[in-house]
């Protein structure tokens, strides 16, 4: 078990965006050892655009386009580590995203929310944009007021519960975290903060 990576995280991409390798880069860039896969669908070169960058990571390139549960999901099946994160290809992991979730996992918790943080704070439409989306997952909030998204979670509740729907478009996680009990539902832990890269012009 030495040296073995306690954290899974599934970068999950779609049509190569300009932005998958600087999601990837800070997923690489965090000050632990993690277990990384990119799950990458619906055309498109991302092992090259990754190597372009200089970046090689292990990636599944499926043609079609995988929802996000599905390719959560193969995300779960292409990993070992105990416990599996998920980052989107338009975000980036703050540094301490990965240290502080597993402090959290090691504390006992199954699951990990995350607070997410705007990429343009000085911008208008930036910070508009990011209002409307993310109130209530503001790094500021209290635990009471926070929603949790953007988890982490023990790699045994997908065995005890199912993994992920790949049938919705949207709200996978919500309709996953619904099946767990009051006691394994997510910790708030907003010292884990996610980059979200928003628009800056309308």
């Amino acid at each position: 078990m030495a040296g073995r990576p306690d954290l899974a995280v599934v970068v999950i991409g779609f049509r190569s965006p300009a932005g998958l390798a600087a999601a990837v880069r800070s997923v690489l860039d965090q000050n632990v050892a993690l277990e990384i896969v990119v799950v990458h669908s619906g055309g498109g070169n991302a092992k090259a655009l990754l190597a372009d960058g200089g970046i090689e990571v292990r990636v599944i390139d499926i043609e079609e386009r995988l929802l996000v549960g599905a390719g959560r999901n193969r995300g779960i099946a292409a990993t070992q580590a105990p416990y599996v994160a998920f980052l989107a290809d338009d975000c980036l992991a703050h540094p301490g995203w990965a240290e502080v979730r597993l402090w959290r996992h090691h504390e006992g918790f199954p699951a990990v929310a995350g607070a997410m943080m705007n990429s343009h704070p000085r911008n208008l439409v930036a910070c508009a944009a990011h209002l409307v989306t993310y109130m209530r997952r503001l790094p500021g909030l209290p635990a009471e007021k926070a929603q949790r998204y953007g988890v982490s979670f023990d790699r045994k509740l997908f065995d005890r519960y199912g993994t992920f729907d790949e049938g919705l478009a949207s709200g996978e996680d919500t309709e996953f975290m619904a099946r767990l009990p009051t006691a394994l539902q997510p910790v708030w832990e907003p010292r884990v903060l996610t980059v979200h890269r928003n628009e800056t012009n309308l």
